[in-house]
Order: C-alpha cells, then structure tokens, then sequence
C-alpha cells in the first residue's frame, strides 16, 4: 500500500504519536520525514526524523551536550544522528533512559488497543533521526556555555 506525506500526516496514529511527544518529551520541537520517498521504502516501518533542541535536553536532565554539537550549532550549522546519545558529551548510558522512554512512547501507542485498527496506520512508526538547528542556542548563551559543555 502506498502511503502519501499528506496521509502519514493526517493519520490517527501519528498524530497521537507526535502529539504525545512533543507533550512528554519538551525537547522535541517536531516530528515529521524529512524525505517522503521513505514513507514507503520500508513495508512495515515509517523512519520518523525529530526536531530536538539539544539545550533543553541538557537542562531538563542535567546533562551535558556534546562538544562538537555545540561548535556545529554556534557557527550556525543544523547538526544530524541517527542516535540521542550523539547528542551528549561522555557516557551514552546517560541518554539511554530517555532513549528508552521515547521508543517505548512510540512503540506502545502503535500497539494501544485504545486506537481503533482502522484509525491505526498500519506500519510501526520509530525514529529514524534526529536534528538540532543553530537557532535552539539561547541568545544570552551565545558567548559561553557555562554547565553545558566539557
């Protein structure tokens, strides 16, 4: 079956999905694909691309972000992982519970017997990516990032 932007869009599913984490999860800014030529290139996955403000992540869970994310946002170039915890400096198991609860989030509404089946999308939805743009550093953190980096 054949699935158009549009209609990934006005799903019932992924709008609950988008919806629950952007509430859950502040740090998240948008859920989208940023290229619609994958919505059908898996058959039974949507790789979902998620806007994320790094800054925000550091703040809500005390943790630091990465140097080089940091330098690629401050020169204002947009930074790209397939992964949270490229996201933060040192130890990924810092990023692994909120990894975990954002895959869990997702995985459980695409498996709740609260969505209707024909409301469901028919495909699981998981997270293919996640993206930072330069304009999530704070403008009075512009000239040092005092607790975020090193």
């Amino acid at each position: 079956m054949t699935m158009t932007e549009q209609e990934l869009y006005d799903n019932y599913e992924f709008k609950v999905t988008k919806r629950a984490l952007m509430r859950e999860f502040p740090f998240i800014k948008n859920v989208y694909v940023k290229d619609p030529a994958t919505i059908d290139r898996y058959n039974s996955y949507v790789f979902l691309d998620v806007d994320i403000n790094p800054y925000e992540l550091s703040h809500q869970y005390g943790i630091k972000i990465d140097k080089t994310v940091d330098k690629y946002l401050r020169r204002g170039e947009p930074y790209w992982a397939p992964y949270l915890s490229l996201f933060i400096a040192g130890d990924i198991e810092n990023s692994r519970p909120i990894s975990k609860a954002i895959n869990d989030l997702v995985h459980g509404i695409a498996h709740s017997v609260a969505i209707p089946q024909e409301l469901k999308l028919g495909k699981e939805l998981d997270i293919g990516g996640y993206h930072a743009n330069p304009n999530t550093v704070p403008p009075d953190m512009m000239s040092g990032m005092e607790g975020y980096t090193h």
